[in-house]
């Protein structure tokens, strides 16, 4: 450890340390003990570079060693303390004293302190605190606390030697009997060993070990058990004559007497539960053994019945223990297993399942009066209940279900069992004892439930046939009317009505007399319309099931008339669907015939109108329903109306035959999208007041408007992509576009239904219908759709929009009005796009006009908020847009006219880019921060104009382009560095200065790198192309230091970049032309990088900063590695000397400049590449220079270094001088090794070793004064 804080020094001049371990420390002065920084002490002044500080440190060490050995003779002796006490302590133990409060905080007070050791603790004191009573010496007792009665020895003895020969005894005897016994013998032996468990089990009861005597007597029961089946197994002892089942159960019943008996005398807990599971089971057993030849079926029913009803004799059923629990559960379950077979007994007899349900209910039914007063059995009693109401009602369901027909099946079980659970709803109703009221209440829900299960096949039967009979079964207009209606299977017609009809009545009769929710009558209402549909359903003919359907509905509408205003939603509800299943249906049924297509459907469209009125104009639902059934109806005769011209025209559609041609798309669409746009026309009209302060009929023609607008939207979608024929076809597909494009128009100049979202929705389809219809007038006006006309189409459309746009809106539309053109430049945009893609994908020699055409549009909409210099709205970009597709023009133009160079396509349009930046900065707001958007533009303008000729100019052979684009780019750097930096708030200086020198190295390393590479001519120093980037990067650096211009990063990374260019360059062409010059270019590029390193070494700031020092070193390093690879560096001394002397010549300046500097991070690592490498060559084949030089080398680096006092330079260079002579010497050691016998050398080994040893004492201290020496040097 050191010691960071000098120690005081005392007047005789020297300190003592905090540790012992400071003295060897030669890291601390060994006066005063402060941290040294050089070789004379800062604190205290002394000097150690002096002989006689190795005879101090090796005294120091000397004093080090004597302190431990004093430590260590100390820690013996207080171990052989320890060790004596602990042998004493034993024979006596201590007084103890009690002291009284007085004496003890005396006593603490006036204590001396006591040494602490970290593993034993002092010896307590024996002497007495001042005045204190010495108390008398107690003598130890050596009587046990124990006091019971002890055995003797001999007692002892020979009850084990009794119990020994006694268990010998009983183990030879058992062993002898089961091998010479008969079975019977065994099996009586085996029940005994049983016996004897419980006998074992009652004994560890007595010895309080209950739990140990519940497990025994667990064991004793299982072998009794397998006892049991084993003499039922092997037929022992007559049991072969007895059934199975039967000898089991008298087996088990026996077992449970005994297990109650042992349970009375010893009170195990596990004889009582064993004996309660046995029983029933046992009872179970002989039932169905008793039984079992009569029916298999009735056999396990009578034998669950009677396990169950067995334990309404256990007395433990009521009471509240676990026992009660476990025979509780063996009720429950026997009893519900019953029911299963309790359907399959007796199949010949009927009503034998009646009887079998019946005899159960009655067993639950006694099972829940058992249990009305145990404590604890409320859960239990509910659960029986439950599974009485499962009984009473599987009782009459199964019996018909098994005896009666498909037909009655269909419903008669569900109303059997629907009867029971109105019985039960009713009784737990209107019962006046609460326990009867308390068991119908549980037992209706599974009467519930299985009364629904027996309905639901009706029920759903219904539902099928419904469906059938709407089912479309001909084609439009296909049936005559007597023809069948739908597909109506014939089985169960009854019980599709009668199912829902029953059930209705008989929930109507539990809601009258059971007072029940009036929410249920909804449900009852459902079932009664269900009956009637299914009725009608079952007419037969068309013409009839329309009829009854029409009649249907017209009772659905009456109720809801009639019911107009009253909250009553169980009437209103069914009513309301069977109005929609019925008016569905006639519409289905309607379509089937051409008589009748006419008729039904002005009877859906009244009934639908009628049906308005069935809701009254005060209810919170009229805002929402009205305007709802308004627009269906609207939809509707929409819909129609597209039959309405196939229909008159006496068109049948078939599947079978070609005779009648199908009818244009016009005769379908044409009607209904004229009617849907006449009324979108209208509707703005008709609306005098605004939306939100208009009548409620106001939301019913909004939603004939939205449906209108849908129609309309759906027939000009189809009539323009369906095509023309004729002119009734081209005068349709003009005029239904220009109708929506008017109406569109006309809802954004109405004011009434200015804040309505269909103003959105049409602004959205107005330059869509636009477009449609000039393109619908361009097809009829030429011959050829492919014509320019039809192409020009879209980009028109698009202008004329945009043009209407910026009439119609305002620049600043608050709210919806702001959504309205949102949704119009949308579309514009749509259009475009659309016209864009059709560009690309077919592009032809007139194409370059369409995209003219387009650009357009774009400016419009971007003066449409004024002045786009000015403005801060997004459409300002438009502009941007406008120039990109007048760029794509012309680039398709000179494309289709063979146009290969690259500048007629670069130049136009970074001119542009320049004049856009120019026009920007002179019409926008003049300021002094930098704007984002001109400076972006500026900068891409100088990289379309550069980079794109930079890029052809690597892959020409000529070099001309390239030269021009160097001389641009060196130009334009120039300039940049004379510009200011912002000039109206564009970036020139740095943009011009960044694209110029990013053009002016990737030519520079491509052309380089192309000629050392792929060059046939043979250039002897591909570098020059790099020479224009290098000196650009330097000048810039150099400029932007003595400015300080912003950002300063760029003058900082400026001789960086431009020496790992060179570096970059010089190793390709290392690789590629090591043949070419390599030694001198290996020579200039090393010598370059040594004077950066030095320069920015001694300079120590930007542009040569440790930035530049670092980058060029790592270069160098890396060019020389490569000349070592590639056999460049010949002698290898040009890769590794440059190295060297970077290295050693910045570590020199360091120290000089630094005068706490260290040798060995400064000059230790130049030193060592500088001659390492020289002395590897030592232990190979190597010149005599190199021998010469490198001897001559190291000497004179040792000279220096000790006259210097550096420490690294001396140690590296005195290492390698000793090896570099060892390894010339070593071919004269060996042959002197050689010519002397090897026994002789290890008598000189010896004779060395016993020297050295007999002198080792004085050896060490001189290695330690050599080391201390050595410490000391800087």
């Amino acid at each position: 450890m050191t010691d960071p804080v000098p120690a005081a020094v005392p007047s005789s001049g020297a300190a003592w340390p905090t540790t012992p371990q400071a003295f060897a420390d030669t890291t601390l002065c060994p006066r005063c003990f402060a941290v040294l920084l050089s070789s004379r002490c800062h604190s205290c002044g002394l000097e150690l570079a002096v002989p006689l500080a190795a005879e101090l440190i090796a005294a120091s060490h000397t004093l080090v060693d004597a302190e431990r050995h004093r430590r260590d003779l100390i820690q013996r002796m207080w171990n052989e303390q320890l060790a004596a006490q602990l042998i004493v302590t034993p024979a006596r133990p201590a007084p103890t004293y009690v002291p009284d409060a007085a004496s003890a905080a005396a006593a603490t007070a006036i204590a001396p302190p006591l040494p602490a050791f970290p593993s034993v603790s002092p010896h307590p004191s024996t002497v007495s605190p001042p005045g204190a009573t010495p108390a008398p010496t107690v003598p130890p007792s050596h009587e046990s606390s124990d006091s019971r009665p002890r055995r003797s020895g001999v007692q002892v003895f020979l009850l084990v030697t009794g119990i020994v020969l006694l268990s010998v005894f009983a183990l030879f005897f058992v062993t002898v009997a089961y091998l010479f016994a008969t079975v019977e013998v065994r099996v009586v032996v085996t029940a005994l060993a049983g016996l004897v468990v419980f006998g074992v089990a009652w004994v560890l009861k007595r010895r309080h070990l209950p739990a140990t005597a519940e497990g025994v007597g667990v064991t004793g029961t299982v072998i009794l058990l397998g006892v049991l089946e084993f003499v039922r197994g092997a037929e022992l002892f007559g049991s072969a004559s007895i059934t199975p089942a039967l000898f089991s159960g008298a087996g088990f019943l026996a077992l449970s007497a005994l297990l109650e008996a042992l349970h009375r005398i010893s009170r195990l807990r596990f004889a009582r539960l064993g004996s309660v599971l046995l029983a029933p089971t046992g009872v179970a057993l002989v039932v169905v053994g008793a039984l079992g030849s009569v029916d298999s079926g009735l056999a396990l029913w009578a034998g669950l019945v009677a396990a169950g009803a067995s334990t309404l004799a256990l007395p433990q059923i009521r009471e509240r223990s676990g026992e009660a629990a476990l025979v509780r559960w063996v009720a429950v379950v026997s009893m519900t297993a019953a029911l299963i077979p309790a359907a399959l007994l007796l199949p010949e007899v009927p009503g034998s399942s009646a009887l079998s349900y019946s005899v159960s209910a009655i067993v639950w039914g006694a099972f829940i009066l058992r249990l009305r007063a145990g404590s604890g059995a409320h859960a239990w009693s509910r659960a029986a209940s439950v599974m009485l109401g499962l009984s009473v009602s599987l009782a009459p369901t199964v019996a018909i279900f098994r005896h009666a027909s498909t037909e009655w099946n269909l419903w008669a079980p569900g109303t059997a069992a629907a009867i029971v659970a109105v019985t039960l709803v009713i009784r737990a109703r209107t019962s006046t004892t609460q326990l009867a009221s308390r068991i119908c209440r549980d037992a209706q829900i599974p009467a519930l439930i299985v009364a629904a299960l027996g309905l639901l096949p009706g029920v759903g039967l219904a539902a099928i046939h419904i469906l059938g009979s709407v089912f479309p079964r001909y084609l439009l207009w296909q049936a005559r009317p007597g023809d069948a209606a739908g597909f109506v299977p014939e089985t169960g017609a009854w019980a599709a009505v009668l199912a829902p009809a029953v059930a209705a009545l008989l929930g109507a009769v539990a809601i009258r007399l059971a007072r029940l929710p009036s929410a249920l009558g909804a449900l009852v209402g459902c079932l009664s319309c269900v009956a009637l549909l299914a009725a009608a359903s079952h007419a037969g003919t068309v013409l009839l099931s329309l009829l009854a359907y029409a009649i249907v509905a017209t009772t659905g509408l009456a109720a809801l008339l009639a019911t107009r205003g009253r909250r009553v939603p169980a009437v209103r509800v069914p009513a309301a669907i069977a109005l929609g299943v019925a008016t569905f249906a006639v519409v289905i049924l309607s379509h089937a015939s051409t008589s009748l297509w006419l008729p039904g459907t002005l009877a859906t469209a009244a009934l639908i109108v009628v049906s308005r009125f069935a809701i009254a104009p005060s209810t919170p639902a009229a805002s929402f329903v009205r305007p709802l059934l308004t627009g269906f109806v609207a939809g509707f005769l929409f819909v129609e109306m597209t039959l309405l011209m196939p229909w008159i025209s006496g068109w049948r559609p078939s599947l079978l035959s070609a005779s009648s041609p199908f009818p244009a798309p016009t005769d379908f669409f044409a009607l209904p999208g004229a009617g849907a746009v006449l009324l979108l026309c209208v509707v703005p009209l008709a609306l005098r007041s605004r939306i939100d302060r208009a009548s409620r009929g106001a939301w019913d023609l909004r939603a004939a408007a939205v449906v209108a607008l849908l129609t309309a939207a759906i027939s000009s979608l189809v009539l323009f992509v369906a095509g023309s024929a004729s002119a009734i076809d081209h005068g349709a597909r003009i005029a239904i576009p220009l109708g929506l494009a008017v109406a569109a128009i006309v809802w954004q100049i109405r004011g009434s239904v200015a804040h309505t979202a269909e103003r959105v929705a049409l602004a959205g389809l107005a330059p869509l219908a636009l477009t449609a219809t000039l393109a619908s007038v361009a097809d009829a006006a030429t011959a050829s759709s492919t014509a320019l006309m039809l192409d020009l189409a879209a980009p028109v459309a698009a202008i004329l929009s945009a043009a209407l746009g910026a009439v119609l809106f305002t620049r600043a539309s608050p709210g919806i009005r702001s959504a309205a053109r949102i949704a119009w430049e949308c579309a514009i945009a749509l259009v475009m796009i659309v016209s864009i893609v059709r560009c690309i994908a077919s592009a032809d020699a007139s194409t370059w006009l369409i995209l003219l055409l387009l650009a357009v549009t774009p400016i419009i909409v971007s003066f449409a908020d004024g002045n786009p210099f000015r403005s801060r709205s997004p459409r300002r970009f438009g502009g941007a847009l406008s120039c990109v597709l007048a760029t794509a023009a012309l680039w398709q133009f000179l494309a289709f006219r063979g146009m290969v160079d690259v500048e007629p396509y670069t130049l136009p349009l970074a001119g542009m880019l320049l004049c856009l930046t120019a026009a920007i900065a002179v019409f926008s707001t003049q300021t002094a921060s930098v704007a984002t958007v001109r400076s972006t533009l500026f900068a891409a303008a100088l990289v379309i104009a550069l980079v794109p000729s930079a890029l052809v100019s690597i892959a020409d052979e000529r070099p001309t382009r390239g030269v021009v684009v160097l001389v641009i780019a060196a130009v334009l750097t120039a300039a940049a560095l004379l510009a200011p930096r912002v000039i109206r708030g564009v970036i020139v200086r740095d943009s011009a200065l960044y694209s110029s020198i990013a053009v002016l190295v990737t030519i520079g390393l491509a052309r380089a790198v192309r000629d050392a590479i792929v060059s046939e001519d043979g250039v002897l120093f591909p570098e020059i192309w790099v020479l224009p980037a290098v000196i650009a990067l330097v000048v810039t650096s150099a400029v932007w230091t003595r400015r300080r211009a912003l950002p300063f990063r760029v003058a900082q990374l400026g001789v960086p970049a431009a020496v790992a260019l060179i570096g970059l360059i010089s190793v390709v062409c290392l690789i590629t032309l090591p043949e070419t010059n390599s030694s001198t270019r290996l020579a200039v590029v090393s010598t370059t990088f040594v004077g950066v390193v030095v320069a920015a070494a001694v300079r120590r700031w930007v542009p040569l900063d440790r930035v530049s020092q670092i980058t060029a070193l790592c270069v160098l390093v890396v060019v020389g590695a490569t000349g070592l690879v590639t056999g460049a560096a010949h002698p290898f001394e040009l890769s590794t000397t440059p190295v060297g002397l970077a290295l050693i010549v910045s570590g020199l300046v360091t120290v000089r400049r630094d005068a706490s500097a260290r040798t060995w991070p400064n000059l230790g690592p130049g030193i060592a590449v500088l001659l390492v490498p020289s002395l590897l060559a030592d232990f190979g084949s190597t010149e005599l220079w190199r021998v010469i030089a490198l001897g001559v080398l190291s000497v004179a680096l040792v000279a220096v270094s000790i006259t210097l006092r550096w420490q690294a330079p001396l140690i590296v260079s005195g290492t390698v001088l000793l090896v570099h002579a060892l390894a010339q010497s070593w071919p004269w050691i060996q042959g002197l090794y050689s010519v002397v016998p090897w026994w002789i050398w290890l008598g000189i080994g010896g004779a060395l070793l016993i020297a050295l040893a007999a002198r080792y004492e004085h050896r060490v201290r001189n290695l330690r004064s050599f080391v201390g020496t050595i410490s000391s040097l800087r």
